[in-house]
Parts: C-alpha cells; structure tokens; sequence
C-alpha cells in the first residue's frame, strides 16, 4: 500500500472557506488564521466566495437572462479569484501550516505503514496493493472522504495517538467496500476499534466513530469477536454471513 501526500493549492483554499460553522473545526489551534483568511476572501467578492463553497442557488423567477448572464460572470472570476487568494499573505500562513501537516502525516504513517499493512491483511485477507492520492487541508478542520479512483480528502487534528493512521486506513478501505451502512460499520471495526486497539493498547468497547453506527456496531460485536479467533480471515465471507442475520435492521 502507498500513499503520496500532496497540498493542493486550489482545493485547500475551497475546504477552508467551506468550512465556516464550528462543527467544520477539529481544533481551535488555527481558528484565528483561517478565520482571518475567511474574511480575506468574504471581502473581495461575496458572489464568488458563495459561488465555491456551493452556497450560490436560483429560485425559479431568478431564472432570466440577466441573472444567467451575472452566474456566467462569476464563473469566469473563479479562476482570478483562487489566483489572488493563494497570493494572500492570509493564506499563505494556511498554506504553510498545512505543508507542516503534510510532514506529520508522512512520518506517522510511514512509521507505521509496516505493521498496520499486516494488521489489515490479517484482519481482511485483501490483497492490498494499491496507490493513493491524499489531499491534504488545513488539520484545524475536519475532512475525512474516499473521492473514488484512489483519491482521499484528509484533514484533523490528532484527537489520539496513530488518530491520523487509522483514519488514513479507514478511507483506504472504503475503495474495497460498498456504500452500505454495514460496510461502513466494518471497515470501523477494522481500524476504528481494532487497528487502534492494536496500535494503542487500548479496548473497545466503548466506540469511536460515527455515532449513527454504534448500535449496529454492537450488534456485530459478538460474531466479530469469533472472526478474530479464526485462523484464514475473509472480510467478505463475514459480511456475507452477518449480513444475512441481519444486523443492519
């Protein structure tokens, strides 16, 4: 398995001034300078910040000639618009706290790309030989996604030890899965619960993760606990069997 970290000048300034409401910070480290670039950019034009966040809509009267030809305008500033942004000296602290970000996850999942990769093999029986891309944003807000074709979206502060290593292999195993809440509960239980169980020397339950998933988490506890004992694992033969018991009802 191989990851290439990069910082992506265009997508790193998109997350961060999407992320506006607290719920969007994993720390308040930063808070200040990203707030400050938020405003940076709120200043030189409402309609094209609105426009890259996704907060530009239409009702259906807007409709017209004149209101089409003023969207029309403002795509074509999107590209000026970044342009200038990215030469700000607001975003340029972003930027370099984000390149530091970039060095930290490197090195944690480098130090534990070893043994993490056994432990997923041994926990799933994949056959795991990818290559990813990993955008990395600001790690004072949250952003954690698979995109698809091997590209993830990664961006938090390190709420525990390996915090960023386990993530990592959550959307790393998410392009082997479904998009089913099943699924999503055992790639959890694979590296929410026992990857950082192993890593950490820690025990669960209690559950980390997506609170909507605990209790089908904890209706797979039990056969999960046998699958462990078992010598030759097969991560789809387990889903198959859980998922015809039920478990997700």
């Amino acid at each position: 398995m191989k990851l290439n970290f990069v910082v992506d000048k265009n997508y790193l300034v998109a997350h961060t001034l999407s992320c506006m409401k607290q719920s969007g910070f994993s720390s308040q480290k930063y808070k200040k300078d990203i707030v400050a670039f938020q405003n940076y950019a709120w200043n030189k034009s409402q309609k094209v910040y609105d426009l890259l966040v996704g907060r530009f809509s239409f009702f259906p009267d807007d409709l017209n000639t004149k209101n089409l030809k003023s969207l029309a305008k403002e795509l074509n500033q999107l590209s000026k618009f970044l342009d200038q942004l990215s030469r700000s000296k607001e975003f340029k602290k972003i930027y370099s706290q984000t390149e530091k970000y970039l060095e930290f996850c490197e090195k944690q999942w480098n130090k534990n790309c070893k043994e993490t990769n056994r432990i997923v093999e041994e926990l799933t029986g994949l056959n795991l030989n990818k290559t990813f891309t990993v955008y990395l944003t600001h790690p004072s807000q949250r952003n954690g996604v698979y995109l698809g074709k091997n590209k993830i979206a990664w961006g938090h502060s390190e709420k525990w030890k390996n915090y960023t290593t386990v993530y990592l292999w959550h959307e790393i195993l998410h392009s082997y899965f479904d998009l089913s809440d099943l699924s999503h509960a055992i790639i959890e239980l694979i590296t929410d619960e026992e990857m950082r169980s192993r890593l950490n020397n820690s025990k669960y339950p209690p559950f980390v993760g997506h609170e909507y998933l605990s209790k089908l988490k904890k209706k797979l506890l039990p056969p999960w606990k046998q699958y462990l004992k078992s010598d030759k694992k097969d991560i789809k033969k387990f889903q198959n069997s859980v998922g015809t018991q039920g478990p997700s009802n």
